[in-house]
């Protein structure tokens, strides 16, 4: 290519500087000296190529660049910088393949580099850009660097567009401003992702960071930043960290952050005062190290907040450290393999479920204790817990309504030492526990215990100390609670104890009956205990030994047979009235008459009567204790 007709003077020392390199700085000048970007392209182009050296470039600061750059479909094998320039028109990279590109500073009115292969570094640092940047399918051998650079979209479009692109080294955006939405999706960086102190405003209706399909082959941080509109990194895998520690993302009614199904291999950090206004859905997402939300503000009120369904946390789950949340958390069949915290944590959702974790498989510990406070429903129907429940000086409120669910829940321990009694019910229906730690005079009302399974009870309490515990469900009377806590004493040795709470199930089994069946019931009761209580049989045979021997010692009987040779012994035969198994001649003997004879036909029922309701109290002792 021949050199073009009437350079200007600048033109001039540009085209004598390129073959070595050479800086021309105009920055001095008062008003932008006019390069034509022609000139630029001829120089890019060949112009020179017969007098090139090795180190040949265009570098150049300060112009006006004039007309259009436009190098599409070409190869330039020489390093481009136009550094703090002014363009008219935008730059028109389209296909090009180009060695070390440098814009740093500059302004000009779009940017279009779709399928551009840069290799080296392509530099838009402290540019400022209106009309957005097209960047879709770039191929990068070094860093994509737009430091404190200034982007703005046009109406509905998008301020950076680098869908597919492949970047070899690091994506540096820190301290941009950005109007109008980022796009890296289905996109590969090889190196870390550097957002931080970036602010975006995405008033359109695209993401305003769509990464959604991308890999970063280091970490991702987007610390510090203000971001208006949906943040959506779906089916990405990050290799190092994922850090939003101390951003604001605001999306109201919206999703605020979107990492369904994606791989964080360094962990998701949303802490240290991170804010979200919106939900932030993580569903089937898998996270290796940690989950940190200590002390972010999550606010999406009346909806789900956080949505953690089905994810998997490879380390620990660490909501700590004054985490504020406005709206449901949801953890449905998530899976921690570490402990999960959320000692000192804020729940609100009232009128609704403030945490939701049905299926939920926590490899350690969780922990809703320690200042923990729920308002709304708290649901861990099904949740396995290998360690530790723990609900130690937690605070729950649903009044009027089931404020914890444990439902079918299976952990080693569970405490439940409330700061105050949660305002509504508790429900451990078929829970298994190996240690159950309460706190007495904390229990709510109701608290239902139908099925629920414990080892040891901490403290043990006496029975009854205990049967109040076992008799607040919201359903009326059920006999396992009483059957598992006689068992527990049982087990510790204590059958007293246990023959007491026997005693008070069938109590309160007997109110539930027909009038006839509550008397036959009273009727064991009173003489036998329904069998738990033995020695007042003896007490009753005594009681009914001693009033008959007392009314038979005066009674001189008429014998049934005038020729026999018995003689009449009141204390045998009164226990021969009294033991309807056993004949000991006497009854058959003598023929009583007048009271004595309505006293012998007392004693003979009384005697059936006993011997009936020990017979049904022994064997259901025996049966079921």
């Amino acid at each position: 290519m021949a050199q073009p007709d009437d350079l200007n003077d600048v033109e001039k020392a540009l085209w004598e500087a390129f073959p070595a390199g050479a800086l021309v700085d105009l920055r001095a000048a008062g008003t932008p000296p006019e390069v034509r970007g022609e000139v630029i392209a001829a120089l890019l182009l060949g112009a020179r190529e017969d007098e090139v050296g090795h180190a040949a470039a265009v570098r150049l600061r300060g112009a006006r660049i004039t007309g259009s750059l436009r190098l599409v479909f070409a190869e330039v094998g020489h390093p481009l910088l136009l550094e703090e320039c002014e363009f008219d028109e935008r730059p028109d990279l389209y296909w090009a393949r180009l060695s070390h590109t440098s814009f740093a500073g500059s302004r000009m009115p779009g940017f279009m580099g779709s399928n551009v292969r840069v290799d080296g570094h392509l530099q838009l640092s402290r540019c400022t850009i209106t009309d957005g940047v097209r960047l879709g399918g770039a191929q990068i051998s070094g860093g994509l660097l737009l430091f404190e650079a200034h982007l703005t979209g046009p109406a509905d479009g998008w301020a950076l567009y680098a869908q597919r692109a492949a970047i070899a080294g690091d994506v540096v955006m820190t301290g941009a401003q950005v109007t109008g939405p980022v796009r890296f999706g289905n996109g590969r960086i090889g190196g870390t992702v550097e957002l931080d102190r970036i602010r975006i405003t995405a008033p359109g209706p695209h993401p305003a960071l769509d990464t959604d399909n991308t890999t970063a082959d280091a970490a991702f941080y987007c610390r510090y930043a203000e971001i208006d509109g949906e943040v959506t990194m779906r089916h990405s895998r990050i290799t190092g960290a994922l850090s939003f520690s101390r951003s604001n993302l605001r999306n109201p009614g919206g999703t605020a952050l979107r990492v369904s199904r994606a791989t964080l291999e360094g962990g998701l950090y949303l802490h240290d005062g991170f804010t979200a206004e919106g939900d932030l859905r993580l569903v089937s997402a898998r996270i290796g190290r940690t989950l940190r939300l200590d002390s972010a503000r999550l606010r999406n009120p009346g909806r789900v907040a956080l949505c953690v369904d089905f994810a998997t946390i490879e380390g620990v789950l660490d909501g700590r450290g004054g985490l504020t949340i406005d709206g449901e958390v949801s953890l449905l069949d998530a899976t921690v393999t570490g402990p999960a915290h959320f000692e000192g944590a804020t729940l609100r959702n009232p009128g609704g479920a403030a945490l939701t974790a049905h299926g939920l498989t926590a490899g350690s510990l969780l922990n809703l204790c320690d200042g923990f406070t729920a308002e709304g429903r708290v649901r861990l129907a099904n949740a396995s817990v290998a360690s530790r429940l723990c609900f130690n000086d937690a605070t729950l409120r649903a009044p009027g309504d089931t404020a914890l669910s444990c439902w079918r829940v299976d952990t080693r321990e569970l405490s439940m030492r409330w700061d105050t009694a949660p305002e509504g019910g508790v429900d451990l229906r078929h829970a298994t526990v190996g240690i159950l730690r309460d706190r007495p005079g904390r229990w709510p009302t109701p608290l239902d215990l139908d099925g629920l399974r414990y080892d040891v009870l901490d403290p043990p309490l006496d029975a009854a100390a205990r049967l109040p515990w076992v008799d607040r469900g919201p359903h009326g009377f059920r006999p396992q609670p009483f059957e598992q806590l006689a068992a527990t004493y049982q087990a510790l040795g204590d059958g007293a104890q246990a023959r007491t709470v026997l005693l008070a199930k069938h109590r309160r089994q007997n109110a539930g009956f027909a009038w006839y069946a509550r008397l036959w019931g009273h009727l064991q009761d009173v003489t036998v205990g329904y069998g738990y209580r033995p020695l007042r049989a003896a007490f009753w045979l005594m009681a009914l030994l001693v009033v008959g021997i007392a009314a038979n010692v005066r009674m001189d009987p008429a014998p049934v047979d005038p020729g026999q040779t018995t003689k009449f012994q009141p204390v045998i035969y009164t226990m021969d009235l009294l033991l309807p198994i056993i004949d000991l001649g006497q009854e058959r003997a003598f023929q009583p008459t007048g009271a004595n004879q309505w006293l012998a036909y007392f004693l003979i029922v009384a005697g059936w009567l006993l011997a009936t309701t020990i017979a049904a109290g022994l064997t259901r002792s025996l049966r079921r204790a």
